[in-house]
């Protein structure tokens, strides 16, 4: 009977064990036998204000980060309903003694303004028509089909004058558009040249002159006899700059034969290099009723001599060719976009080759 009981007492003993030891969590990871507990990231948290909240101390941000390494890959980056294992006040001293890097917080990861898409597909006008010794084929699996899609299976031409490609190389679709001409003076400008999709190499058959490719990103409808030129991938645009005050043009067209410019809208303006423009300028666009007040913000994307191609930042109207545009302020809102004064990173664009 007795026996009986001391069994009973220690099963009891053991589940009570069990419990109490439940309400803590084992940390994440092999051989680790500490205790902790789980925060759930509420939003608007960062590691730093976590690591006030639980320790007193911003400073040992990293001692969280370092115990939810598996799922928190830029400490930068957190996100509401994540659970964070928070080890033990007890345990931060012996945490931080193993830590080699010094608990200070590193410098937050910029994101850009305006993505390497966007700027990868915008268009620009050049002097003469776009042409190239490459060009697009049909579907490989539907030779009927000249408008093609994503992802699609194409095969590419070149002359024999030209180099073959090589596996692996990347192209980008493009396509002369409309003359340009400006709307006030009726000058010509040029040609809109379109970058419609990238293009990927896959099969070469030299001897036929002929590839086998998949069209990676298909930005506007690509078409059988488009020209393909080697592809270079522009940076995205990480900080904007005031635009010369003294420097007054006008919008000349948009991208897409449209005429009337919204929001995410491609335009083309009569200002360039030669003007102080860089990606990253900003203009504002004045009211056509011809008073001084802005109505719209651009952001220039590429830049040639004579002229730029924008981003339609924002507007409280519809944006048409011939309204006048002028060099920029930067908002005190928008100050934060700015690059510092003792910064030396500047925006890219697509180099002289694909113009």
């Amino acid at each position: 009977m007795r026996i009986r009981w001391l069994l009973k007492g220690m099963v009891f003993c053991a589940a009570f064990i069990f419990l109490v030891g439940g309400a803590r969590a084992d940390a994440p990871g092999k051989g680790k036998t500490l205790k902790g507990e789980y925060y759930v990231v509420k939003k608007g948290d960062t590691l730093w204000d976590i690591s006030q909240r639980f320790y007193g101390n911003p400073l040992y941000w990293p001692i969280i980060w370092d115990s939810n390494a598996a799922k928190v890959a830029n400490p930068h980056w957190i996100y509401p309903g994540e659970r964070l294992y928070i080890p033990l006040p007890s345990q931060v001293p012996l945490l931080a003694k193993k830590r080699t890097k010094t608990l200070e917080m590193p410098k937050k990861e910029r994101r850009p303004i305006v993505g390497e898409h966007q700027v990868l597909f915008a268009g620009y006008i050049a002097p003469e028509p776009v042409s190239s010794p490459y060009t697009l084929g049909t579907s490989v699996y539907d030779q009927d089909r000249t408008i093609l899609n994503q992802l699609e299976q194409v095969s590419m031409y070149w002359t024999k004058d030209a180099p073959p490609p090589k596996v692996g190389d990347r192209f980008m679709v493009v396509r002369t558009g409309e003359e340009m001409k400006d709307p006030v003076t009726g000058e010509h400008l040029g040609w809109e040249i379109k970058n419609l999709a990238t293009l990927r190499v896959e099969r070469v058959a030299p001897q036929e002159h002929r590839a086998q490719a998949v069209l990676e990103t298909v930005a506007f409808a690509a078409r059988t006899g488009d020209y393909l030129i080697p592809l270079h991938v522009p940076k995205p645009i990480y900080y904007i700059y005031p635009g010369p005050k003294d420097k007054v043009g006008d919008i000349v067209g948009l991208q897409d034969y449209k005429h009337v410019g919204g929001l995410m809208d491609y335009l083309f303006v009569n200002l360039g290099e030669k003007d102080g423009l860089r990606p990253g300028s900003v203009l504002e666009v004045l009211s056509p009723e011809g008073v001084d007040l802005v109505v719209g913000r651009l952001v220039v994307l590429r830049v040639e001599p004579r002229t730029s191609t924008c981003y339609l930042w924002n507007s409280k109207m519809p944006l048409e060719p011939g309204m006048e545009v002028r060099g920029g302020e930067i908002p005190k809102e928008y100050s934060y976009l700015m690059a510092p004064q003792d910064n030396s990173q500047t925006n890219d664009q697509a180099p002289p080759s694909q113009k």
